[in-house]
């Protein structure tokens, strides 16, 4: 018989500091054995990611004492008050990219990686050999669903330009048979956030008041039954007037200084009825997505989609991920002091109350089985006219102006382009791009003539700084913070031959306020966590948004997207 022979343990005892390792060692045995096993990571059952497009970090702080309680006597749920003090508060989170827009900001939340590698450095590039512009989502392989005659309005959409996965995709290709939906005003936002393998991603169409979606999800080119229902309550409701009142509570924050000027883009003030209240549109008009009604038919949606999916049900956990576009809208219109902006961010803490009162009621367990990440995808600075009037250092850049005249100095110095119309094919968010067409019929390098053209730019008055393609693709990168952020963003082939970066609080020509830059205004949001595994609390560290993939993804067990970059906020897990 084999017999097994027990561990022989040998102890040495040298004086009483060997009786005291002897006793501590006894001690710890002890202590293991009455220990009780570690509890087991909690799972949830939904996670719901929420995005309001323009949200800038301090907004949250400047609204606070007109929000709903995280609970009111009742029990009732409230919105932002109840992931700020019943989850993990970040108030300072930050992207650490070159130019904050939607399409990157989007991109980056559940990719947890940055342009460089997701290949969205913006919202619109050229496509130097083609001289056309491309639109970040772009498909032209697919079409829209959900409206007759598609072709005719725009061409398709799909996650073809985003490289890597997002989180949905993940929790997917782990096998699990989470469902995963996405919705937004902006396809893009829609989109980017939803990635490949997304069960239902939708957008709003606004000259038909539909929500679509394209192709590339929806093959069959049908949309789910509660898509058609929410379709055709909105198609009864055409041409009715919406207002838009002050809310009940009479006395501001006195935070809403600032006046509504050079209102010059499409969603002006005169389209919602002037610059004061009420704000009177037509239903079933663009113009009515500036108002509240953008948002809480947002969340209507999202209602709906967690009924028809039965989101939140299954023993593995679904994706709901939201963006709120309207307050982007608005906030183009009217600025970031606004009161109309205030009134909004109140607007959003009704909607996002209603949803998770829903939720309480729709998923098994309630809403703590609900893990919930609240975020942004780009801040926004106060409009330069205000900011003069307030002797802030403050202004426009002309890209229109600077583009012709720069093209008249290429000509006199280089002589005129061969092949093609112009030395320059475009301008875009303060990048410039030539066409590759008249630089290889030219007797001078890229280098040559971008060298050249960064010697006019740079004298431009609001121009801080000019940074050519060259000199990215040689590495040669600003020092400091501004360095790590044209490296993050650096996705050559999507951008331009020329990036102005803009002196603080200098944008372009056009709308009442623009984010195109890396200063903290643009860079930085809210990021808050709430659910049964996050300890609640305000969390002065130094997050970045890369980081919340990474997180959500250590809850739902599955790998992380494939180019993340962020870490996991260990910081405010249980």
């Amino acid at each position: 018989m084999n017999h097994k022979r027990m561990p022989i343990i040998k102890i040495r005892l040298i004086g009483p500091i060997g009786l005291m390792s002897l006793a501590a060692f006894f001690t710890g045995i002890a202590s293991m054995a009455n220990q009780k096993p570690a509890a087991p990571q909690w799972t949830p059952k939904l996670v719901l990611t929420l995005v309001i497009d323009q949200f800038r970090a301090d907004t949250l702080m400047r609204f606070n004492s007109r929000f709903a309680p995280a609970r009111d006597k009742t029990g009732k749920l409230g919105g932002f008050h109840f992931l700020t003090e019943e989850g993990a508060y970040v108030p300072y989170a930050s992207y650490e990219i070159l130019q904050s827009m939607t399409g990157p900001g989007h991109a980056t939340i559940l990719t947890g990686s940055y342009p460089y590698r997701n290949g969205i450095a913006a919202n619109y590039w050229y496509d130097s050999k083609t001289e056309q512009s491309v639109y970040c989502v772009d498909d032209s392989s697919q079409s829209l669903v959900g409206i007759e005659n598609s072709e005719k309005i725009h061409s398709g959409t799909s996650p073809k330009n985003l490289f890597g996965t997002t989180l949905g995709d993940e929790m997917k290709n782990a096998g699990y048979p989470s469902r995963v939906v996405s919705i937004a005003i902006k396809d893009r936002s829609a989109i980017l956030m939803g990635g490949f393998r997304a069960d239902a991603t939708l957008w709003f169409e606004p000259k038909n008041f539909k929500w679509v979606s394209s192709t590339f999800y929806f093959p069959n080119k049908k949309l789910p039954d509660w898509v058609t229902q929410m379709n055709q309550s909105l198609e009864k409701k055409k041409n009715t007037e919406l207002t838009w009142m002050l809310s009940p509570i009479s006395e501001m924050s006195g935070f809403s200084s600032e006046k509504s000027m050079a209102l010059t883009d499409e969603y002006n003030a005169g389209k919602i009825g002037g610059t004061g209240f009420p704000h009177k549109v037509a239903h079933g008009t663009k113009n009515a997505l500036l108002l509240p009604f953008g948002i809480d038919m947002t969340e209507e949606l999202a209602e709906k989609a967690i009924e028809g999916l039965k989101l939140g049900t299954s023993k593995t956990p679904d994706l709901l991920a939201v963006s709120f576009s309207t307050h982007d809208y608005l906030a183009h219109a009217f600025g970031p002091n606004s009161q109309e902006i205030e009134e909004m961010t109140i607007a959003e803490d009704r909607a996002l109350s209603r949803l998770f009162n829903f939720l309480n009621r729709h998923v098994p367990g309630g809403i703590e089985n609900v893990l919930i990440a609240l975020t942004a995808d780009h801040g926004g600075p106060n409009s330069p006219e205000y900011l003069t009037s307030v002797k802030v250092p403050s202004g426009r850049i002309d890209e229109e102006k600077i583009q012709a005249d720069l093209e008249k100095l290429l000509i006199t110095k280089f002589g005129a382009p061969k092949g093609t119309k112009n030395w320059i094919i475009g301008d875009d968010d303060l990048q410039l791009y030539l066409s590759a067409k008249a630089i290889e019929t030219s007797s001078h390098s890229k280098l040559e003539i971008e060298t050249f053209g960064k010697e006019y730019l740079k004298n431009i008055h609001g121009v801080a700084r000019v940074i050519t393609s060259s000199e990215i693709e040689s590495g040669l990168f600003p020092p400091a913070l501004l360095g790590s952020q044209v490296a993050k963003t650096a996705y050559t082939q999507r951008m331009g031959n020329w990036i102005m970066i803009p002196q603080p609080y200098f944008i372009g020509a056009g709308d009442t306020t623009q984010h195109l830059t890396g200063y903290a205004y643009d860079r930085m949001v809210p990021l808050i966590l709430r659910g049964k595994g996050i300890k609640p609390g305000k969390f002065a560290i130094n997050a970045h948004v890369v980081d919340l993939a990474p997180t959500l993804a250590w809850f739902v067990h599955s790998l992380p997207p494939a180019a993340c970059e962020g870490r996991i906020l260990n910081e405010i897990i249980k």
